[in-house]
């Protein structure tokens, strides 16, 4: 029941998610339809504009870059434009991946190669964009209405899972229901049935077969990502309440606002 009621399949945005369900260490749970995650909003419609209406969908955050944003512009239904802010997190992927595309006919799929990057990008992100994963938690608290609010990235799973990541230990949730929620996106996206497609349309591009196994970080996540960010945390900072409190300005009152806000 808990995760019927947590993913949606919505025409238009992809790994669309209520994050609500998930138990503090004090008992509260997290509300359900106040804090949403997903992929990028670029195809959306008309039909898409009055769901996230009803959903009360007030804010919402754009972790993407200022080219990803062009590649794939937003352009909001009437029936719903919501209070918008871009805050660029950047990621070593993402690059590398496009240098992958436009060299894919003249070399061998890197599958190695790309597991790789994602790890190097789930090591950095925490340390390269701690400006604006602390302008990601101050939207959460100044910018907050009392509407639902959505969060985004291109894909909804890596730079969103990080950002979920930290919200919830800084809601207190455990770290086994934290990394349930993080690998929802292969059950949200259909991990096998993405990465197929995936594998044929990179197949037609290289001349030559490339399995779907090979592409899962693309369009899925693993455990590891995830843990390689709290490493890379813990390493730097000592612990993971220290770095939301040091580097992303959570002290105790602004960590107390946070949860009242979003758990019951």
């Amino acid at each position: 029941m808990t995760l019927r009621r947590r993913i949606f399949s919505l025409i238009g945005v992809k790994n669309f998610r209520d994050m609500g369900g998930y138990t503090s260490s004090d008992g509260r749970v997290m509300r359900w339809g106040h804090i949403f995650r997903s992929g990028h909003l670029s195809d959306l419609t008309d039909e898409c504009g009055m769901e996230m209406l009803a959903r009360d969908i007030e804010t919402v955050i754009d972790f993407r870059s200022d080219r990803e944003k062009e590649r794939h512009m937003v352009h909001w239904p009437k029936s719903w434009i919501p209070d918008y802010h871009s805050i660029s997190i950047g990621g070593n992927a993402a690059a590398w991946i496009q240098e992958l595309y436009a060299k894919l006919s003249q070399t061998y799929f890197p599958a190695q190669e790309l597991r790789d990057q994602f790890l190097l990008a789930f090591r950095t992100i925490p340390l390269e964009n701690k400006k604006g994963l602390k302008k990601f938690f101050t939207t959460l608290i100044d910018e907050h209405k009392g509407n639902a609010m959505l969060f985004h990235c291109t894909a909804g799973k890596d730079r969103t899972g990080i950002a979920a990541a930290l919200l919830m230990h800084a809601l207190n949730i455990s770290k086994e229901q934290i990394m349930e929620d993080f690998l929802l996106t292969n059950k949200a996206v259909d991990l096998e049935e993405s990465a197929e497609k995936i594998a044929v349309w990179l197949s037609r591009k290289a001349g030559r077969a490339i399995d779907a196994s090979a592409v899962h970080p693309l369009v899925g996540v693993e455990a590891d990502f995830l843990e390689e960010s709290y490493t890379t945390i813990r390493t730097e900072f000592g612990s993971i309440d220290n770095y939301l409190e040091t580097e992303l300005g959570l002290s105790t009152d602004r960590r107390q606002k946070l949860q009242n806000l979003f758990l019951q």
